[in-house]
Formats: structure tokens, sequence, C-alpha cells
């Protein structure tokens, strides 16, 4: 990864939850001026080889620049043909990635209690970590709301059993609010750990009531200022899941002036866009 903070937008904003063929996206995300794109790929058609090529010819006619790529939750499962069948997705997620040039994966895990709990996802962990890391690809772990990632001590019983350096925490700030933490706090407990950040605003504690920057309690300041410390590298996210189409650039134009407060100035998004 390349020195400094970035910042990052991700599909999800432009797409929400659906299949869109990431057409919002690439209609609507130059207009915010952010080159950084995380591709949240949860449809099958979008890892192919034929979707990565897609995707990055219309990244480059659209001047943005793939960044990360999110795929759906770990799911190692009880048995070793879940695990077997996991350890196949995850080596052409890291081919995907490399074909993408992209050097970080994001997932979130399963709910909790389910697909062998949180040994199963160690045991995935510790299979495929050695291999992103021999392509230099970081697997970023994002918290969930009741799921087997969403507490500081999840991810500290993951650490202390895969000690590679290819796996790190992605802090989201929204789903750390819904699961009762201060996501400050948070950050300072997991410190050098914390690799990526997807900020999202939230009500409060709950099963997580997303909404625009600045409608809910998440201290970004604190987070931002906690975790960008000099020599971090990593990406910071705008990730407000799509609220509205009509108003989605003011509604992230909010979330880009929040992360450039604590980004250096050539991190800044152009003005003229």
């Amino acid at each position: 990864m390349t020195a400094g903070p970035r910042l990052s937008v991700a599909t999800i904003c432009f797409d929400g939850f659906g299949d869109e063929g990431f057409v919002p996206t690439f209609e609507l995300a130059p207009q915010l001026g952010v080159e950084y794109l995380e591709i949240n790929a949860w449809y099958g058609r979008n890892l192919t080889p034929a979707g990565i090529e897609d995707l990055i010819g219309r990244c480059r006619v659209a001047g943005l620049r793939p960044a990360t790529l999110q795929v759906s939750p770990f799911a190692p499962g009880p048995d070793a043909g879940d695990l077997t069948r996991e350890v196949c997705r995850w080596m052409w997620l890291i081919e995907a990635a490399r074909r993408l040039d992209v050097k970080v994966i994001k997932a979130t895990g399963s709910a909790r209690d389910t697909r062998g709990g949180l040994p199963a996802l160690i045991t995935l962990l510790g299979t495929i970590a050695p291999v992103a890391e021999q392509h230099d690809i970081t697997l970023v772990l994002e918290n969930h709301v009741g799921n087997v990632i969403e507490h500081p001590s999840d991810y500290h019983e993951i650490f202390a059993a895969v000690g590679s350096g290819a796996l790190g925490v992605c802090l989201d700030t929204g789903h750390f609010v819904a699961s009762g933490h201060d996501p400050a706090a948070v950050a300072a407990d997991l410190g050098d750990r914390v690799v990526h950040i997807d900020l999202k605003d939230c009500t409060g504690p709950g099963p997580g009531q997303f909404v625009r920057f600045g409608e809910g309690v998440v201290d970004f300041d604190a987070v931002l200022a906690q975790t960008i410390t000099p020599g971090w590298s990593g990406f910071v996210v705008v990730e407000l899941p799509l609220v509205d189409r009509a108003t989605v650039i003011a509604d992230l134009q909010t979330g880009v002036q929040i992360a450039s407060r604590h980004l250096p100035p050539q991190q800044h998004p152009p003005t003229d866009r």
C-alpha cells in the first residue's frame, strides 16, 4: 500500500444492495470527485473473469480507480467439506484482487453461532492468510452487529490465534455503535490493527439503523483523530448505504467533508468536478 491515508467511496452508496450492474455507480460516482472506489462485488457475475475485466474497463472510462474489493461474508462451515469449498473461493478472490490491482479484500463474518462460529473462521483465516500475505494482499475483517465478528474481543481472539500480518481490522463506525461500542475507544484498543475505516452513521445501539451523516450519534472526528496518526496508511471509505439517488451526491459530500478534515491536503477530493 502507498504511504498515507486515502479517501474512497463504496459502490453500495450508489447501487444499494440490489444487483444494479454498477450502472448507478458509474453514472454518479464521477460527480463526487473521489478517485478511489470500493467495489462491493456480491453477485457471481461481478467476479467472473469477464466481470472483472468489465469493471476494470468501466473504471478506466469513468476516471475511477479500484481501491478495495468487498465480497460476501466468510462462510467456513462446521465440517471439512465446507472449509474446503470456502478455501477454494478465497483462492479465486485473491486472484480476482490481483487482476483488479487492489491490495485489500474486505469481508465480514456469518451470523454469530452459525457456520462453525469463531473457531471455524479462525481455522479458515489460518489457511488463507499465508496465501494473501504471499501476494501482498490484506484481508480486512469488518465488524457487523449480530455477527461472529462484532466485538473487540472477537478481534483479539482472532489475532491471538492467527499471527499473519495479512489480517487487519475494518472498523465500521456505524456497526460498532449498533453493537454498543464507542468506535473511538475501539480504535484505541485495536491500535495499529485498524487498517481500514468505514464511515457510517447510526442512531444508536440496536439492530443497526444507519442514517445520513450527522443524523446519528457517531463521533467521526474522534475516530479519525485516534486512527489517522503519522505513518498510518489505509483507506477511509465513505459508506452510506443508498438512501435516495436524488440526494446521493449531497449526502456523500457530507461524509467526504468529514473525512477530509483528517486527510493530508493532497488527499482532498477535487473541487472542480
